[in-house]
């Protein structure tokens, strides 16, 4: 192109010619003191020469004393006049003054390459390692492939429950709160700060929440749902509703909720050992199904809110009902719960 050769190098740490003045890091001293112990450096220093002297009569041999400090002794043929040779300045300050000057003197005096640097330097190695790591960067795969829902992200979901006897579905009277007015069904829910009402997970109006029992699991560590049904007043559904409760592990969060009538067909109707002891082992306590006429009655609400194994009674549980024939028009329950690092809190209901 234009005749000039192409730079292949502009390292100035490290020049290799004489008396050369390589580019200083930021510990080095870059001000005058740095140029003045050079000045001296020179001015101490003595060329390799024969020092056999010889001179006598009143000739005086010259020297300066910092020499010594290299290794040269100037002497020669004592005379009477010749100048006396103390020996040079010991005191601390001196001593300081001929080291850095010596030092900072013979580090440009050698041939080859000269560098006020460390040769073990690994920065310029580490940035650019991360420049070129850098330039291909992306989202670890940890972080893209987490479920969108996942519960271990420090971010809280919150689940709604709704739970109705026959009594208070057919309209006798409602007392839950946004039951009757915003027409919700009973069911599970998922809701947020703007959609307080919720969106449905499973409810009796898509006819994925029915008569008697209900169970939504929610994993601890991904957060996805699951809702079944189990109709246990013709009998048929008991069985399997304990055979599931009793194949849940803690890995999971789990809620049981009744709707229309939570008996059996039948009287006294009481509920199975083998169901009560299932619910029990999720959390509920140990008055659950213990009497006919005490908890369960007729047409009653119930809600259980727990962790398979967790314990008789620790769970949160809710219940409302009577003993009456034709059930409590009152038995509605309305639970919200958050869940949040796979563990549920209580919120209301």
């Amino acid at each position: 192109m234009n005749g000039i050769p192409v730079i292949r190098g502009i390292n100035n740490n490290i020049l290799n010619f004489k008396n050369a003045m390589p580019l200083k890091n930021l510990t080095s001293n870059n001000e005058q003191s740095s140029e003045i112990d050079r000045k001296l450096f020179n001015k101490a220093f003595q060329p390799n020469v024969d020092y056999s002297l010889t001179q006598t009569g009143t000739s005086v041999i010259q020297r300066e004393s910092p020499a010594i400090q290299h290794g040269y002794v100037v002497d020669g043929a004592k005379t009477v006049l010749q100048k006396k040779w103390i020996g040079g300045n010991r005191d601390a300050s001196q001593t300081t003054l001929r080291r850095r000057m010596n030092t900072t003197g013979q580090a440009i005096q050698k041939s080859g390459p000269v560098s006020f640097n460390s040769g073990n330097d690994n920065n310029p190695r580490i940035d650019a390692l991360a420049r070129v790591r850098g330039s291909g960067s992306r989202v670890p795969l940890k972080v893209t492939n987490r479920p969108s829902i996942g519960i271990r992200d420090n971010k809280s979901n919150y689940y709604r429950v709704i739970s109705a006897g026959l009594a208070a579905i057919s309209g006798v009277l409602v007392n839950i709160s946004g039951f009757s007015a915003n027409g919700i069904s009973p069911g599970f829910y998922s809701y947020t700060s703007t959609n307080p009402v919720g969106t449905a997970i499973a409810n009796a109006s898509s006819s994925t929440f029915v008569r008697s029992y209900n169970v939504l699991t929610i994993d601890r560590t991904t957060g996805v749902t699951n809702a079944t049904r189990y109709d246990v007043f013709g009998g048929s559904g008991t069985t399997p509703l304990i055979n599931y409760l009793n194949s849940l592990t803690s890995s999971v969060i789990v809620v049981i909720a009744t709707f229309d009538e939570p008996k059996l067909a039948g009287s006294p109707a009481l509920l199975p050992a083998g169901l009560i002891s299932a619910v029990q082992r999720c959390g509920g306590s140990s008055t659950f199904g213990s009497t006919p006429s005490g908890f369960i009655n007729y047409r009653g609400a119930y809600v259980l809110l727990g962790i398979p194994d967790i314990g008789t009674g620790n769970g949160i549980e809710r219940y409302v009902g009577n003993s009456t024939f034709s059930g409590d028009p009152n038995a509605a329950i309305d639970l919200r719960f958050s869940v949040l690092d796979g563990n549920y809190t209580y919120i209301s209901g």
